[in-house]
């Protein structure tokens, strides 16, 4: 699986809401996260999502989409 990769945000913007390889996360911050591949895309320094942090989530990268149960897309 592709490494992931997360930033905090300020704000959600509609380039982001249209990015299937984009997750936003509200959880007591705003956070952004997408693939190590199309972070690129964003101008944000990013970190390696935590093993822990996919577990708890419930993250899933599924045909280049990033999901997570708690934090549907669209």
């Amino acid at each position: 699986m592709e490494r992931l990769v997360y930033t905090e945000i300020e704000s959600v913007t509609e380039e982001m809401r249209n990015d299937k390889r984009v997750l936003v996360i509200s959880d007591n911050a705003l956070f952004m996260l997408t693939t190590k591949t199309n972070s690129k895309w964003y101008n944000h320094y990013f970190e390696t999502v935590p093993v822990e942090a996919v577990e708890a989530y419930e993250i899933q990268l599924k045909d280049g989409k990033v999901s997570s149960v708690w934090f549907p897309n669209k």
